[in-house]
């Protein structure tokens, strides 16, 4: 009698307790979607990798052929518009320009004869018609010789390469006595005061993002310190990695300079 109490009285409780268990696995579910909810909530902060650049970047190149005679700056240097960055040898350049002058006087007095000759007075060359002076200057050569003054002009005079804009001096490639070649890059000119953050987006973070939407940009020199910038363009394409490109103008460049890698929060 009393084993068959003991054992109604073990599977009571056994019972009992498979009615309460239920109520764990409840608890512990929602415990998980108040953590994935605050998860998602949290996780609104974009980080991506860029780079800073320029607003005004521009190469310097030469528009001749020669030998470099100076480099007159280095990496880094401050230049003003107009300044004098590389001069060319230009000895061969002023001795051709001085035969050219030559030639072009001969090419004067040579078109004055053919005038005189058919009849025009010197002092009054100027009533000559127009397609007797043509005639003339086109038969004496006058016309060739002025071109060629021209070239020889314009040849003396970009044998000293300036800067196109004020800035600083970057990616020298050339030294001094070595050969260039007209339109082959010599240096850039950058603009520190001036730069924008160039960086990739997923298609799926577009959302985020608008023109005049601001960010936060930090550099690997400085990481502690966050500058804002201000979106200015959205790429157009999506690239095949699924990524878009985007172009946002930094407010401050302070502690910045082009090609730093940038990470930007949003």
């Amino acid at each position: 009698m009393k084993l068959r109490q003991l054992l109604v009285f073990v599977s009571a409780f056994a019972l009992l307790s498979c009615n309460n268990t239920p109520n764990v696995p409840e608890q512990v579910q929602q415990v998980e979607t108040v953590r994935n909810e605050e998860s998602v909530t949290v996780q609104k902060t974009l980080i991506s990798k860029g780079v800073i650049k320029s607003v005004n970047e521009i190469e310097v190149f030469s528009t001749i052929d020669g030998h470099l005679k100076e480099v007159k700056l280095i990496e880094g240097d401050k230049v003003k518009r107009g300044q004098t960055i590389f001069q060319l040898e230009d000895a061969a350049l002023q001795s051709a320009l001085l035969v050219s002058e030559l030639e072009y006087e001969k090419a004067k007095l040579a078109t004055e004869e053919i005038l005189i000759g058919q009849g025009y007075q010197r002092d009054h060359l100027d009533e000559v018609p127009e397609e007797v002076m043509n005639y003339a200057t086109t038969k004496s050569g006058l016309k060739l010789s002025e071109l060629d003054l021209s070239i020889k002009q314009h040849n003396c005079n970009y044998a000293s390469i300036t800067a196109p804009q004020s800035g600083l001096i970057a990616n020298i490639q050339k030294k001094s006595y070595a050969y260039v070649e007209a339109g082959e890059t010599l240096c850039t000119i950058v603009d520190p005061d001036h730069l924008y953050v160039e960086f990739s987006i997923l298609e799926t973070e577009l959302r985020n993002f608008q023109i005049g939407t601001e960010i936060e940009v930090y550099s690997l020199a400085y990481s502690n310190i966050s500058h804002k910038a201000t979106v200015r363009s959205i790429g157009s394409i999506v690239g095949a990695d699924g990524m878009i490109k985007v172009e946002a103008l930094l407010a401050d460049t302070e502690n910045l300079m082009p090609g730093m890698t940038a990470i930007i929060n949003l």
